[in-house]
């Protein structure tokens, strides 16, 4: 796996903190009240379709995989934007 150790440490650290806090602060939980749960932004990967229906749904669950994917390659886009900026400051 030589192509993640050409990534500085900054940049793993960063996408950590990033994903962990816009995946946790854009979690939308209304399945409580008649209303849908959603994880994930830009793109939502999960979504429990909660509430009275009036035609009853077979799957209340949608996982999406490709959205997750792409969430992911995002945010290590910035992480890795943003330890070049931390490197070019510290110069």
């Amino acid at each position: 796996m030589k192509i993640f150790q050409k990534f500085p440490e900054k940049t793993w650290l960063i996408f950590s903190i990033l994903t962990l806090s816009i995946t946790l602060f854009s979690i939308k939980c209304g399945s409580a009240s008649d209303g849908n749960d959603r994880i994930g932004f830009p793109f939502p990967f999960y979504e429990y379709f909660g509430g009275k229906r009036s035609i009853p749904m077979e799957n209340r669950r949608s996982f999406h995989a490709i959205y997750l994917f792409f969430n992911l390659l995002i945010y290590f886009g910035l992480a890795y934007f943003f330890s070049i900026l931390i490197k070019k400051n510290k110069k």
